[in-house]
């Protein structure tokens, strides 16, 4: 049964629908993934992740639109692995790939209570489109897949762990120089996309050179860069992390009775 309630999006009050966190396009294109993980509860959940809280005319209008395009991305760039320090030119559209970033970032933050007042602020740009939001930043990491320490030959494990990871979330910053500043992560496979958002009144290239990725110019269509890091390089401290790993083998223990 539908509710009524305002819409997270148009902010109109109204019978609201079921949103995916992420795209049922993508969902169904990511086969290699069956497992949902809530940052919340630092758990692994076999679900999709969804939140009732949007009205079915911005559900099927222009999120929808951008959950294609995004469906379309993956196709031609995401499906695609990074070869260790081998070039990669990705070719995209700034605009709606910042919205779509924008978009899939609100849903998370509101399913995990977290940075919804900063990116609440960007719900008009992430329906319309329109002037490029201020103090906003997207930078692109291309992970490459890494040696299975477990595996020797002869033996059943893969030789190589693949960089195939849907995810996004909060990530805190150690030594932020702009205090108020918030970092969201959002990993497609081998692409991971940092999204910088600077408190108002601050520019986004204020920010220090630490951060990971290359920045994604606004003003351009295709980035040249290279996969630098594996895949337990860059999830080796999320994988020590105990409650995590201990519902994943709840998980399995689950699927295996």
């Amino acid at each position: 049964m539908n509710s009524s309630r305002v819409c997270a999006y148009c902010k109109k009050a109204g019978s609201l629908t079921r949103e995916h966190i992420w795209p049922a396009g993508i969902i169904k294109r990511a086969k290699d993934i069956n497992t949902s993980y809530l940052g919340k509860l630092e758990k692994f959940v076999d679900a999709e992740l969804t939140i009732k809280d949007v009205c079915s005319a911005c559900n099927n209008g222009p999120l929808s639109a951008l959950d294609a395009y995004i469906c379309d991305l993956f196709d031609a760039q995401f499906s695609r692995p990074a070869i260790r320090r081998q070039p990669r030119t990705f070719i995209y559209d700034y605009e709606v790939l910042l919205r779509w970033l924008l978009k899939i970032s609100y849903n998370s933050a509101r399913m995990n209570e977290s940075d919804v007042e900063v990116l609440s602020r960007h719900v008009e740009f992430v329906l319309n489109g329109g002037e490029l939001p201020t103090g906003i930043q997207v930078r692109l990491e291309l992970i490459h897949s890494s040696p299975n320490p477990n595996w020797s030959p002869g033996s059943e494990t893969v030789k190589e762990i693949p960089a195939i990871s849907i995810r996004c979330a909060r990530v805190d910053m150690p030594e932020n120089p702009l205090p108020g500043a918030t970092l969201r992560l959002v990993a497609i496979y081998g692409f991971y996309f940092w999204v910088v958002i600077a408190p108002p009144h601050v520019k986004a290239s204020l920010l220090h050179e630490g951060l990971p990725g290359k920045l994604l110019p606004n003003n351009r269509s295709k980035l040249s860069l290279y996969a630098t890091r594996g895949m337990l390089e860059f999830h080796a401290s999320w994988a020590l992390n105990p409650r995590a790993s201990q519902s994943m083998r709840e998980l399995r223990a689950r699927r295996a009775r």
